[in-house]
């Protein structure tokens, strides 16, 4: 039996500083639920569909059909979905982190490490710093405030902008932030 109560283990995990799954992750990750009542009398089955469109099945069942409350059937069921959802996300974690440690490139000075299908470094910049930057000029139909970030690519040394070991690029902030997120 367990020694902590869940003050304990909310205390313990504020103290983590490594990239971890939360329980406020996990909600985050459900786009759906769907119950079914009173299966064979006593079951009740709970289905979580995820935002990237996988599901997955929680059940919750009572000794006796006299004793079957929908209600508890539904939270029971929900949590037992729930929880196959840690593994998967923690999953997913750990091959973001595997791909984040293979990186080559370490961060340029103001920049962070981010992931996708590759590892980045990168940090917010204007269109317009970015053209600076590589001493262009905006064309005209481009807008200077447009928002975005600097890429430097981690995966190898390819200096393509002196001060930079990677490979510099641009991207506008809602692509990358839809392709990247931050370790």
């Amino acid at each position: 039996m367990s020694k902590l109560n869940s003050t304990d283990v909310e205390n313990l995990l504020s103290d983590s500083k490594a990239p971890r799954i939360t329980d406020k992750h996990i909600d985050s990750v459900i786009k759906g639920e769907t119950f079914a009542h009173r299966l064979t009398g006593t079951l009740t089955v709970c289905i979580l569909t995820l935002a990237n469109g996988f599901t997955v099945v929680g059940k919750s069942a009572c000794a006796s059909p006299e004793n079957y409350n929908e209600d508890l059937g539904e939270h029971y069921a929900r949590e037992d979905a729930k929880r196959q959802i840690w593994p998967l996300e923690a999953y997913l974690l750990r091959e973001k982190l595997a791909l984040a440690d293979r990186a080559v490139v370490p961060p340029s000075v103001s920049m962070q490490r981010y992931v996708g299908s590759k590892v980045v470094n990168a940090r917010p910049m204007s269109r317009g710093a970015y053209v600076s930057l590589r001493g262009w000029e905006l064309p005209a139909d481009e807008n200077a405030m447009d928002d975005g970030y600097l890429i430097e690519y981690a995966d190898r040394f390819d200096e393509n902008v002196p001060g930079f070991l990677g490979y510099i690029s641009w991207s506008p902030a809602d692509v990358f932030e839809r392709a990247y997120g931050r370790i």
